[in-house]
């Protein structure tokens, strides 16, 4: 081996000549190729560069042009340098190792992930989003009630909040726990449901003996206006059957049938008498008007009680606080009405109900709004959803209601 060695020394210069010529050939070679793979050239770039050249101003001018030529991947003069040192520092395997990197850089591909913005799939809308889960364990009901491993206390302390508010929503999260694995939490939900519901049917059968009582033909005084009250309170009583949904849907149409019977019962009390109420205190406001003008033109004369401005004026007073008391019962019959007709998409005549209802109602009529914008929008009609909008200004102050009132000004 030793004998080898001395034989190839004075051959060993010409060998390390040759190796770096052969390294010089490979970088010139294939920095061709490798900067093909880095094109990378922009305004951005070349004034980035320039603002590094500035900061090495006062360095010597080797430490510059190595620094020029290292600016960025896709200088041909640092791939150059880069692979002539990288074959240079490995005889014969670098030539391999050059060769294959080249040619991998050169042949590689990666896959393509196309990522459309401009159409939104409202599919996966849904889904798109992360969760998101609030921080100081103030969940959803919902979630908080499916939850395996929220303690029981919380459970029955939320169900107990919710029974005090039997809407549509509370009553589907408490409906929601009649699957619970939990015997206590199931008992709890059954019997706020089983409370509700028992206490709607007796109300319901205390007003039916009521009306019934007073539509049998051996009662000689019937009490017309106990038999429309007990009307009006069956048909609230049957819409809140159907509202909360504690009726079973196969109930449904049957209790709407009863609702629409009930408000008619009570719409043939009130409404005519509402009617004669309001001629008589278009009456008593001329009498009213006369008796004033006599007065004054007859301060001396002394008038029977029944025809002073005085005695006209308390009995004006009575009329309209009848009238009004007439007209609000009337206005939630008309109301109540309307929503059994919009339950029934029948919208042509669950306008009419509102529309009259907004007439008789004393006062800011503004909560009917939201059921006339709802039925314009459900028919197309966009146009007069935003005008009843633009009118309800009462309606920002709720907080449910005020987002959307908001979106449909400025829309």
């Amino acid at each position: 081996m030793s004998n080898y060695l001395l034989l190839i020394e004075p051959y060993v210069f010409i060998i390390y000549i040759f190796h770096a010529l052969i390294s010089l050939i490979l970088a010139v070679v294939l920095s061709r190729y490798t900067v093909e793979r880095y094109k990378k050239k922009s305004e951005e770039i070349a004034i980035k560069d320039k603002k590094r050249l500035k900061a090495i101003v006062n360095r010597g001018f080797i430490y510059k042009k190595l620094f020029n030529v290292s600016l960025h991947k896709n200088n041909r003069i640092s791939n150059i340098v880069f692979i002539f040192l990288f074959n240079f520092a490995m005889p014969l395997l670098g030539y391999f190792f050059s060769v294959w990197i080249t040619w991998y850089l050169k042949n590689v591909t990666y896959e393509k992930k196309v990522s459309n913005t401009n159409i939104l799939n409202l599919d996966e809308f849904g889904i798109l989003f992360l969760k998101v889960e609030r921080i100081f364990g103030e969940g959803s009901m919902v979630e908080l009630m499916n939850s395996e491993y929220a303690p029981r206390s919380k459970k029955l302390k939320a169900l107990s909040s919710l029974s005090h508010t039997l809407s549509p929503a509370n009553l589907k999260i408490i409906r929601s726990t009649l699957s619970s694995t939990d015997d206590e939490i199931r008992m709890f939900g059954y019997a706020t449901i089983n409370k509700a519901e028992k206490s709607l049917s007796i109300k319901i059968n205390n007003y039916l003996e009521i009306y019934k009582e007073e539509e049998e033909e051996k009662v000689i005084d019937k009490d017309l206006e106990k038999k429309a009250d007990a009307a009006k309170e069956l048909a609230m009583l049957y819409w809140e059957m159907v509202y909360t949904e504690l009726s079973h849907e196969s109930l449904k149409s049957g209790f709407l049938v009863e609702i629409k019977k009930y408000v008619r019962v009570a719409k043939d009390y009130y409404v005519p008498r509402s009617r004669a109420i309001q001629k008589d205190l278009e009456s008593i406001q001329k009498r009213l008007k006369k008796a004033k003008a006599y007065e004054h033109e007859n301060p001396q004369e002394k008038l029977a009680k029944n025809r002073t401005s005085e005695y006209y004026g308390h009995m004006l007073k009575e009329v309209k606080d009848k009238l009004l008391k007439y007209n609000d019962v009337e206005s939630k019959l008309y109301i109540l009405m309307g929503k059994v007709y919009m339950n029934e998409k029948n919208y042509e005549y669950a306008v009419t109900e509102f529309t009259i209802a907004q007439e008789l109602y004393d006062g800011s009529s503004s909560f009917i709004l939201p059921y006339l914008a709802e039925i314009q929008f459900l028919t197309g009609n966009y146009t007069i959803v935003s005008s009843i909008m633009n009118q309800a200004e009462a309606l920002s102050l709720n907080a449910t209601l005020h987002p959307i009132v908001e979106q449909w000004r400025i829309s």
